[in-house]
């Protein structure tokens, strides 16, 4: 059964605003809800990220890490680096940011972001179970 092309879930753009803090760690970044699909994830600083001996970050769920190894060791404001391993966040989760940092780069602000598409069954048709139920 053919559907309208305006009935199918849309890919979006959700970013969170984050405050990394100045040692290694993790900061909860953008609430996804039950079976989204994130196709890519990626940072911008609002600062510029200082030359320290070492500053990557993973974007993760904590089953799927989306973005890996990102560097953004002495990396200007507003430069975007993008990670694009996709896959289906199946629970309610957050995709966050985990640090790896050292030296001393200071608290870094920016935004972390995800290109998502919600894929559950929205529009109302039988899905597998109940098709076989009304043969």
């Amino acid at each position: 059964m053919a559907q309208v092309q305006s009935l199918h879930n849309r890919a979006i753009v959700v970013e969170k605003n984050v405050s990394l803090a100045a040692t290694a760690g993790t900061t909860v970044g953008i609430s996804v809800g039950a079976n989204t699909l994130v196709l890519a994830v990626g940072f911008e600083p609002f600062v510029a990220v200082p030359d320290v001996t070492t500053y990557t970050m993973d974007i993760t769920d904590g089953t799927t890490t989306f973005a890996n190894d990102l560097n953004f060791d002495n990396t200007a404001a507003g430069v975007i680096k993008v990670g694009t391993t996709a896959g289906l966040v199946s629970a309610a989760d957050t995709i966050d940011v985990v640090t790896t940092i050292t030296g001393s780069p200071g608290i870094i602000t920016g935004r972390v972001f995800a290109v998502i598409v919600p894929v559950e069954n929205t529009n109302g048709a039988p899905g597998a179970a109940d098709r076989d139920t009304l043969a």
